[in-house]
């Protein structure tokens, strides 16, 4: 049968508008949302985001179609003719239509979000895709499997909400093999971050251990062995996952995955290249800030200060060597020297009080030059009102009047007293 042939009889043919319909209305209304909520042109954002809807669907019409098209064969007696032909290219002959649809069911968001970004994909950035694509023909692989037993009229519907159910809802449970292992990619990637191989692997491996075991049913050997073989292939590839992912609390993210460009030398400055505008005018204005922390005497210049936005949603610690901050956002708001003077106030813990800390976050404004920037930032918090502010400005004006020796010292008590207050 060629290829137009096959793809005319396939019920793939007649399903596919509804199911790509379906596919671009989830986009339009939640995936393009996610996918630009950051406007860096990261591709891994722009190939992750549009799939966590897309999945469930592309899953769930590939294994409905595939228990279709088994049906059709086994009302047409064909399967049973099988040993005359290998069962398993009477097999993919049929579901090659339906495993494309579903390919194409990923692909059209996942194009329309790089077209709009005008994005070219990295290698790196394709895994999630990689994961569906692979997923699809393992589920189409089970729905043949299932339609083979199972009337196709019962067998499709059945499958295609199943199937839905249980990978769309994997997300919303803490139940570890259920969030990491169904298939379903549900993280929106952030700049900098992308996703680990094992966190990919977790996710196919049950589907696809399901789908070989199946396939290993139509081996043209006895009973008991093809059996034998199938749930050693089932029972290792759950166990492998099972393993995996019995102690994840959160998916595995590699971070720092962003290309950097950086400037100068003690201190360096790195910034990402998508993200970065004139990173001599970002490194001049943190050499600023530095000289003037130092001059103050609350800080020691760093070897590098490079931007966190590449750290993903969890963040990574600064060092004395190497200082993280929002650069790309502080070049873009004008406020990399006031970053560089949060950065340098050292707080003993977490979580300082709130009214202590602001009075040294001033004081050190006031002393470097950016308390006008400090004064804007508390101008947008709704719960500082005038009578605290004017407290501020009296508690930081008398500092201000004592010698440096004794600003100094009245900056180290405070520090722990904010913690001591906070505890």
């Amino acid at each position: 049968m060629n290829l137009r042939t096959l793809l005319r009889t396939s019920s793939a043919l007649w399903v596919a508008p509804l199911a790509l319909g379906l596919i671009l209305f989830y986009y339009v209304a939640v995936g393009q949302e996610n996918a630009f909520r950051q406007d860096y042109g990261w591709a891994p954002t722009l190939v992750s985001a549009p799939l966590e809807v897309a999945y469930a669907f592309a899953y769930g019409v590939t294994a409905a179609l595939g228990a279709w098209e088994s049906g059709r064969l086994r009302r047409a007696a064909v399967w049973e003719l099988a040993p005359a032909r290998s069962r398993y290219l009477v097999a993919a002959q049929v579901l090659l239509p339906v495993v494309g649809l579903g390919w194409l069911m990923l692909c059209l968001p996942v194009t329309l979000a790089l077209a709009r970004a005008g994005v070219v994909p990295t290698p790196v950035s394709l895994g999630p895709l990689v994961l569906g694509l692979v997923l699809c023909g393992a589920h189409a692989v089970v729905g043949f499997a299932v339609g083979l037993r199972v009337p196709a009229v019962v067998a499709a519907p059945v499958l295609a909400v199943l199937v839905w159910l249980v990978v769309a809802t994997s997300r919303a449970t803490d139940v570890p093999w259920r969030r990491y292992t169904l298939g379903q990619y549900g993280v929106t990637l952030e700049f900098g971050e992308t996703a680990t191989v094992g966190s990919l692997v977790a996710q196919a491996l049950p589907t696809v251990a399901l789908a070989l075991a199946v396939a290993a049913l139509w081996l043209p050997l006895r009973q008991l062995l093809s059996v034998a073989m199938a749930l050693t292939v089932l029972v290792a590839g759950v166990g492998v996952a099972h393993a995996m992912t019995r102690d994840w609390t959160t998916d595995p993210l590699r971070i720092d995955a962003a290309p950097m460009t950086c400037a100068g030398q003690a201190p360096r400055v790195c910034m990402p290249e998508a993200t970065v505008g004139d990173i001599e005018a970002v490194r001049t204005e943190v050499v600023g800030a530095l000289d003037a922390l130092v001059a103050v005497g609350i800080a020691e210049p760093p070897e590098t200060v490079t931007d966190s936005l590449t750290d993903g949603r969890r963040g990574v610690a600064s060092t004395e060597e190497t200082w993280r901050l929002g650069l790309t956002s502080g070049e873009r708001q004008g406020t990399v020297r006031y970053r560089m003077v949060t950065e340098a106030v050292d707080f003993p813990c977490y979580l300082p009080e709130p009214r202590a800390e602001r009075s040294v976050l001033l004081w050190a404004s006031e002393r470097t030059g950016v308390a006008e920037t400090f004064w804007a930032f508390l101008d947008r918090d709704p719960y500082v009102d005038d009578a605290q502010r004017e407290l501020l400005r009296e508690i930081v004006d008398g500092v201000l009047a004592e010698p440096d020796e004794t600003q100094l010292r009245w900056y180290h008590e405070a520090t722990r007293a904010a913690c001591e207050a906070s505890a």
